[in-house]
């Protein structure tokens, strides 16, 4: 039951963030830093939001406001008076019902695909892959240093389809890609590496891009991208690069220390355990970042917000004591009215009304 209709500006600003609702109307967010994410239309406009006041500015001209102040401004309004916020709240709702359904960890397509299926590569600039970074959290300026994108066919239509990669083994043009569902391999397989090797280094090692890209997200996020760029980067991209980076790691020692970030999952166990024996037992495990959650991926991506959970629940509590209401007035039989009559006797009896003939029946 939609009761959307029903809502006053004040309810929908305190059950959805300004945040979601750009993320529910397609924006796309080209970058953050602490509290701003910065998000732009089609036509180019820009618009700051500050998650910590939940609200949003616009610029040419000035203007701001809250979470209902900018479905008018999207023109997300029906015109039935009284249903401000209809077609803005199913779009939020839809995306809280997406964001329930992403796993901590996506799979490997076990079949990969020749290098020259990877065409039309350019920068990541397809509006479909921004609405899904930002969906995930992750801003255009961060996928964009360190992802390209391009085409390759569809698995089942072979109709080509918009994916993003990152580069396999540095000499070699094969890639991991991603397209919103399953990472596949394009030409040879093995581990992706971000950064230049320097003395005294740390090193870091992820499961798979998308855990790499959600850190690098934070640290920009929080300013401190220029002590984690100095890093060196080693992304397993599954079973296939785990053996190389195995051996990678045996023939480096000089590293200060190896890091690992792999999920709370039966690969991630093994993972670690043979990146530890490689590097003879000197490997630090940082899956407390993510403590109760699968991945890193998980613990960073955004989640739908405790005040629409709320919500959800009072409108089922409302629901169901209408249901008892209707239950009850439908099923009850309606109750002949008594009315006690004393006697000149003294004796009390019962006297009933006739409801075709009228006057007492005792």
């Amino acid at each position: 039951m939609n009761h959307s209709k029903k809502m006053t500006s004040m309810e929908f600003d305190s059950i959805v963030p300004v945040d979601d609702l750009c993320m529910a109307a397609g924006l796309i967010c080209v970058s953050q830093k602490r509290a701003l994410r910065h998000y732009v239309f089609n036509d180019g406009r820009e618009l700051t939001l500050n998650t910590a006041r939940n609200e949003w500015a616009m610029k040419n001209p000035d203007c701001y406001g809250s979470a209902s102040q900018l479905v008018k401004k999207l023109g997300l309004t029906r015109l039935t008076e009284g249903d401000n916020f209809g077609i803005a709240f199913s779009l939020v709702e839809k995306l809280y019902t997406e964001r329930d359904s992403i796993p901590p960890t996506f799979g490997y397509m076990p079949i990969s695909k020749p290098t020259w299926d990877f065409t039309d590569t350019c920068h990541p600039k397809n509006p479909a892959l921004g609405r899904l970074m930002t969906r995930y959290g992750l801003s255009m300026d961060n996928v964009k240093l360190h992802t390209l994108e391009g085409s390759m066919p569809h698995v089942k239509s072979q109709k080509p389809e918009r994916v993003l990669a990152m580069s396999v083994s540095k000499d070699s043009e094969s890639f991991i890609a991603f397209n919103g569902k399953v990472f596949r391999q394009i030409g040879e397989a093995g581990m992706s590496t971000v950064g230049q090797r320097r003395r005294d280094q740390i090193c870091m090692v992820y499961e798979n891009p998308l855990d790499f890209l959600t850190l690098m997200e934070s640290v920009i996020r929080n300013d401190v991208y220029p002590i984690m760029a100095r890093r060196y980067h080693i992304i397993l991209n599954g079973k296939r690069g785990l053996a190389e980076a195995c051996e990678y790691l045996k023939s480096n020692p000089d590293f200060l220390e190896v890091r690992c970030f792999m999920p709370k999952n039966e690969f991630g166990q093994t993972a670690f355990a043979a990146i530890n024996d490689a590097v003879k037992g000197t490997a630090i495990d940082r899956s407390d970042l993510f403590h109760g959650f699968g991945s890193l991926f998980e613990k960073y991506r955004p989640k739908v917000p405790e005040s629409y959970r709320k919500w959800e629940v009072s409108q089922v509590k409302k629901e169901s004591k209408v249901d008892v209401s209707e239950t009850k007035n439908v099923g009850q039989k309606e109750m002949t009215p008594k009315i006690k009559k004393r006697l000149s006797s003294g004796v009390e009896k019962s006297a009933i009304i006739d409801r075709k003939e009228g006057g007492l029946k005792l």
